[in-house]
Parts: structure tokens; C-alpha cells; sequence
């Protein structure tokens, strides 16, 4: 099959060996030589095809990445995104020579569109793996950094930041298990004058480092992105989740669950997350020689400094850590065993769950006092798999978190009606560099006028932000006070 590249085409699917689409007449071969079989994926400024190159005799596959944008050039964001696009392709150009990033085949211009061809690489990005296959573990987190790292060294040395380290940009090539780095289009070279002056806000909410958020982007900021990438793969949580902004911290170790990871990787993390660009790693040299060389120690699940997920509650109401609650199980099992001494046997054993012997004894006297004897040291044993299949109805661990992460979140952590409009008024407002009208935000987030005008005046109230005119227009705009 071959794939119409014209985005106004009604039925663009058209025979493997045709050279113009049958349904609007285009040219579907890209320079002659490269024919696209199927869409792969599309955003705001492109779609990505995967294509072959009909020039070598294997027909190797290679990705078309096609910019195109809805509005074709009526946006006030074309001609910067145009921009992007060719730089793009010179920064891949620069790059492609590094085995991690993919090569760049092919930049031209066809029937008004530009085009991207660069090497295919074959395989799942993280966080298509992630939700496959669930958290990652140390040892897969130390293998992404190490593979990571040398290729954020490679393009830092070449004076590029690549602005949007994520896991979606990070491919495992199926047939090896290679990490490639990808979607260099936010990429930007740097001099030495330029560094750290203000420049376009890019990258994806959520990864992006505090600096980058009002376009002073540093090669840090590629670090920064690369730890939240980390403790989002670890934990299978959504980084604005992982950080408390009343506490001014990340709290990712709160998500671990039973899991632990060493106090080594620990602190590795820690700091490619710090906001201050003086305590964060400045080099990913820097980043690697801690990950390998920094003294070991034993590993650890640091308790955690804000419980985001309470235990199990007792019939007070109060937190009971998990342990206690199983000694409280021991403690009246053992009580309801001397009653059967004096009067109903196999309440014990009722009590632990077990309905069948709990009658046998309660209608035999515990076996005649045999199976009651040997009960004072059955019993923590009963009460343990009491407890554990307690738990593992209410889907909790051992330490009375929550199993399930997202459902428990969920139940647990549900932002009301103005956290979830603020959430996305804060997105759409970082979208377009820090501030926003009424207007763009209900065009940004689909939510309903007065609902973002009362949600708007709340954070105004709250110092969270300010208000503003147009110095133009006039029109009232809310700058959001952390960007």
C-alpha cells in the first residue's frame, strides 16, 4: 500500500506500486525515490509515515516526517514552526554520525510541504514499553542512563540542547535492545553568548526544567528532563504527580511501593532534579562518574516525607501501621483460643478465616483438646495469612499502600473540580509562555468561561498569579507568577 501524502485527501490508501494518488491526483513518490506505506503518528506541526527506499534494491524502511500544520501558515506559531523544521533537519545533519540518533536520509521541499527522511529505527518508545510492561526497575533505570548520558555528552559538546528529553523521544530498537534518542525539532544550538539569555519556551509540560519554563534553557536543563524521565519510568506516575508545590520538593520515593532502589541511584536522582541550577549536575560526565564511581551503600527504601496514600484505617479511624494491625490479629486470636478452653472452641479459627475446621472444633471441642493444643502454634501462622488475604482484597501491601498506583491515586488523590481546571489552565498557560487570556484559555483547554474566569480569579487571590494589560490590544492577561 501506498499512503497519499496530501493531509486533504478523502481516501489516501492507494495500490503498493502507483505513482499518483487515485483519489486527488498528488505525487506520491517523495523525490522520486521514497514511497510512504502507512502513518505512524501526528501532532500539532507534522505526521510521521513510515516509508522505503525504492532506489536501494533491499527497500529499506525509513521515517517521512511531513510538517504540516491544520491552519497551513494562518497561525501566528507557523513561521517559527516552519523555522524549527529546517533547523531540525541541520541538527540531525550535525548528529546523525552518533550510533544512538538516528541519521538523517533525505530535507526537501515537495508540492509546497517540507520533509524530514531519516534512518527508521524499529521498535517501542518508553512510554509505550511502560505501559506494556509496567514500573521499570533499577537496573533498567541505571541501563537508560548509561545509555542516555554519553549521548547527551555527544550533543552537548557539539553546542546543542535537545529541549525535550522525555520518554516518548526514547526508542528501544527491537532487534538489539538499542536506546535511541529522537525528535530532535526543539532542538537549539548554543554559544557561549546565548546561553541562558531568554529565548521560545520549548518542550513538554511536566519534563521540563524550571530554567527552560522561561526560555533560559540551559545543558543542565537536558538533565533535569532526563531525571524526571527516570522517576516517571520507576514509578509509572505523571511528574506533575511527583512533585509537592506546597512543600517546594519531588516526592517520587513516596510511589515506590514495595519496591527499592539503591541510596546510590537515590541521590543520583535527587540531584538531576534539583531546581537550582547550582546544586544540579552541570555535565552529563559529571552525572555518569557520580552513577559508577560514588561510595555504595546499602540499599534502601527511604520512608517517605509526605504519605500521599494513607494505610489501611482501624475501626477508630486512626493510621495503623500494617505490622501493628497483625499483632492486634495474634493478640485476639490467641484471646478467642483460652475461650475455647472454657466454653466455644474453633473461634480462633473462625476469626482467622477458616470456616470449615472452626466448625469441626467447634463441634468436637477443638478435637478433643488435641487440635486445641496444637493451635497456640498455629496461630500466627493463621493470622498472618488472615492478614495477607485481607490486604490482597483491598489491594494493598504490606505497608498499606496501595498496589494498584493509578486506581488508588485516583480514589485517594482526586483533584477537585478547580485542581483539575488549574492543572490545565497552568499547562495551557506554559503552552504560551507563562501567561494567558480568558479567550485562550477556554480555546486551550475546551472548559467552559465562567468555570476558567472563577478559576482565574481564585489564583489571583492566591498569589499564584498576576494580572496584566495587553500593551497593545488592552486585553487582560493573567501571567502565570512561577513562570
Amino acid at each position: 500500500m501506498t499512503v497519499c501524502l496530501n493531509p486533504h485527501c478523502p481516501q489516501p490508501n492507494n495500490p503498493d506500486r502507483s505513482q499518483f494518488c487515485q483519489t486527488c491526483g498528488a505525487k506520491l513518490l517523495l523525490g522520486d525515490r521514497y514511497r510512504p506505506v502507512k502513518l505512524i503518528g501526528s501532532g500539532g506541526f507534522g505526521r510521521t509515515f513510515v516509508g522505503v527506499d525504492e532506489y536501494k534494491p533491499s527497500h529499506p524502511r525509513c521515517a517521512i516526517e511531513q510538517f504540516y500544520t491544520p491552519d497551513e501558515g494562518r497561525s501566528s506559531h507557523y513561521q517559527k514552526a516552519c523555522e524549527l523544521f529546517r533547523q531540525q533537519a541541520i541538527r540531525l545533519e550535525q548528529l546523525g554520525q552518533h550510533p544512538q540518533i538516528p541519521d538523517l536520509l533525505a530535507h526537501f521541499d515537495q508540492e509546497g510541504r517540507q520533509y524530514l527522511v531519516q534512518e527508521f529505527v524499529d521498535g517501542q518508545n518508553l512510554a509505550e514499553e511502560l505501559a506494556l510492561t509496567g514500573t521499570f526497575d533499577e537496573r533498567q533505570i541505571r541501563e537508560l542512563l548509561e545509555n542516555i548520558l554519553p549521548i547527551l555528552e555527544f550533543i552537548h559538546e557539539r553546542e546543542v540542547i535537545h529541549h525535550d528529553i522525555k520518554p516518548e523521544n526514547i526508542i528501544r530498537r527491537d532487534r538489539d535492545g538499542q536506546l535511541f534518542l529522537v525528535d530532535f525539532g526543539a532542538a537549539k544550538a548554543v554559544t557561549a553568548a546565548t546561553l541562558g539569555h531568554t529565548g521560545t519556551v520549548i518542550g513538554s509540560a511536566g519534563y521540563c526544567a524550571p530554567e527552560q519554563t522561561i526560555g533560559k534553557a540551559t545543558f543542565a536543563s537536558d538533565l533535569y528532563s532526563l531525571g524526571v524521565t527516570c522517576v516517571h519510568l520507576l514509578t509509572q506516575i505523571e511528574p506533575f504527580d511527583l512533585f509537592d508545590s506546597r512543600e517546594g520538593k519531588w516526592v517520587w520515593r513516596d510511589y515506590l511501593v514495595d519496591r527499592t532502589v539503591s541510596d546510590r541511584l537515590a541521590r543520583v536522582l535527587d540531584k538531576l532534579l534539583e531546581n537550582p541550577l547550582s546544586r544540579r549536575y552541570h555535565s552529563a560526565r559529571e552525572v555518569l562518574q557520580n552513577l559508577q564511581h560514588s561510595p555504595a551503600r546499602a540499599i534502601v527504601n527511604p520512608a517517605p516525607s509526605v504519605s500521599p496514600i494513607a494505610p489501611s484505617p482501624s475501626p477508630r479511624g486512626e493510621l495503623v501501621p500494617a505490622d501493628e494491625d497483625l499483632q492486634k490479629r495474634i493478640g485476639t486470636s490467641y484471646l478467642l483460643w483460652v475461650v475455647g478452653w472454657v466454653g466455644i472452641s474453633g473461634l480462633h479459627r473462625l476469626y482467622n478465616g477458616k470456616i470449615f475446621s472452626g466448625a469441626l472444633w467447634f463441634c468436637t471441642g477443638g478435637l478433643f483438646g488435641l487440635g486445641q493444643i496444637v493451635d497456640v502454634f498455629l496461630i500466627p501462622g493463621m493470622a498472618e495469612e488472615q492478614q495477607a488475604k485481607i490486604r490482597a482484597k483491598l489491594g494493598i501491601s504490606e505497608r498499606g499502600i496501595p498496589l494498584n498506583q493509578q486506581a488508588a491515586i485516583a480514589q485517594t488523590l482526586t483533584p477537585n473540580r478547580h485542581d483539575q481546571i488549574a492543572i490545565k489552565l497552568l499547562k495551557a498557560a506554559q503552552a504560551r509562555g507563562g501567561q494567558l487570556s480568558v479567550t485562550q484559555a477556554v480555546m486551550d483547554t475546551e472548559i467552559g468561561f465562567s468555570d476558567v474566569e472563577a478559576t482565574l480569579t481564585k489564583m489571583v487571590s492566591s498569589g499564584y498569579v498576576s494580572i496584566e494589560n495587553d500593551p497593545i490590544t488592552g486585553v487582560v492577561l493573567y501571567r502565570f507568577n512561577e513562570f
